[in-house]
């Protein structure tokens, strides 16, 4: 493993690892047969989850709350399946970052500096938590659900009749079908639920891996943005140490427009999932509540708090990588030029036009994802299950 054995590095690191680990898309591990063992066991077992799913959809098309469920889970299992392929087939943005995040861990000595790390250490550690944590939480509620279900059904249906038994994905048709003994029931169980679980590492846990390498890259550029602020006449080698500070901020850009590229394309997937999912979660709720069902209630309020924080949480970063970036030039600006060489100060004047140019997360290469982005999507969402409203009630 290419790690560094710093305290800091561990702390900021390890649960990206946990996390990415499983699925083999973990940017510092050794591409070999077992990491590809992991990633395919991960893409197989999400890609029957979506076999099955589409199955029963059309054997089942009559039950539009489990029809709303399914469309859920297939949408959220195509992002899953494609983050963790991307990730795993072209993983040289994030083995770049990461390997640059190592030798940053290594050189880290100034006090200063390692405050700075490690605050958005902890900031990657904050996100990374809380879209995990409502994903993981979402799939037990799923799973405990059928049970739920069964024990009010036993006092209500009539023992003579037949029961269909209720599994954590619908899929109570496909095993109709193929008709597997009542003893499995439990182990159908479990592999489902290990479903959930692989959806949502591969698709949040993914979302977790970017954005703590995005946190670590905006921290490398407030370091950066300091170094620009102690720019001074008192450094003798006032040209070396302004060439080297520019060459890092090329370097910086270089680090994010990879990792801008390399979730270009799955963000625009997710923008407009997120619209579709926010509105047909949000019409569940609705009904639910119409209908006084409080499980559904809660669980359609879980899912749509979950897409809501992941889709924030990228407009989040996408508006913090870009802010820091633009404060590169800020703090050039802002610096002590007028007491630095000369020659060291006509240069300033192109950092600033380039802090002016930062990089931006892009949906597709068109659309930037930030929090503008994030209250149109609310917003369009919100109109869509209005008129969804309107024709429920006529």
């Amino acid at each position: 493993m290419k790690a560094s054995r710093s305290k800091d590095f561990a702390y900021a690191m390890t649960p990206l690892k946990i996390l990415s680990w499983p699925v083999g898309t973990w940017p510092l591990q050794d591409y070999d047969i077992f990491s590809a063992t992991r990633a395919i066991i991960a893409i197989s077992l999400l890609l029957l989850m979506l076999t099955i799913l589409h199955i029963e959809m059309y054997l089942d098309s009559s039950d539009a709350e489990k029809n709303l469920d399914g469309l859920a889970l297939i949408t959220c299992g195509i992002l899953a399946v494609s983050k963790v392929i991307r990730f795993r087939i072209r993983p040289g943005g994030l083995i770049s970052n990461f390997t640059s995040a190592v030798k940053d861990y290594d050189e880290l000595k100034d006090q200063e500096k390692r405050v700075i790390v490690r605050r958005h250490a902890y900031m990657a550690r904050l996100a990374c938590g809380s879209v995990i944590s409502f994903a993981y939480f979402t799939s037990t509620i799923m799973m405990t659900l059928p049970m739920l279900v069964e024990e009010e059904d036993e006092g209500i249906v009539n023992v003579t009749e037949e029961s269909i038994p209720s599994y954590p994905i619908p899929s109570e048709y496909v095993m109709a079908i193929i008709q597997l003994p009542d003893n499995l029931y439990f182990i159908v169980f479990i592999v489902e639920y290990l479903m959930l679980i692989f959806l949502s590492t591969g698709n949040l846990g993914s979302d977790s891996l970017f954005f703590g390498i995005i946190f670590h890259l905006c921290g490398q550029i407030e370091i950066l943005r300091l170094e620009f602020d102690r720019l001074n006449n008192e450094n003798e080698k006032a040209m070396e140490h302004f060439t080297s500070l520019t060459k890092r901020h090329i370097y910086l850009l270089k680090l994010a427009k990879m990792l801008s590229e390399t979730i270009s394309s799955i963000l625009a997937m997710q923008l407009f999932t997120s619209c579709i999912l926010i509105c047909t979660s949000g019409l569940q709720f609705i009904i639910a509540l119409k209908i006084g069902n409080i499980v559904m209630t809660i669980k359609t309020f879980i899912v749509s708090t979950t897409l809501l924080l992941q889709l924030f949480a990228y407009s989040y970063v996408g508006e913090y990588l870009k802010r820091q970036m633009e404060g590169v030039g800020n703090s050039v600006y802002f610096c002590s030029w007028y007491n630095i060489p000369k020659c060291v100060a006509k240069d300033i004047i192109y950092v600033i036009m380039r802090g002016q140019d930062p990089v931006f997360l892009r949906a597709g290469k068109f659309f930037v994802v930030n929090m503008e982005t994030y209250m149109s999507i609310i917003k369009t969402s919100m109109s869509y299950l209005s008129v969804l409203r309107v024709m429920i009630n006529a």
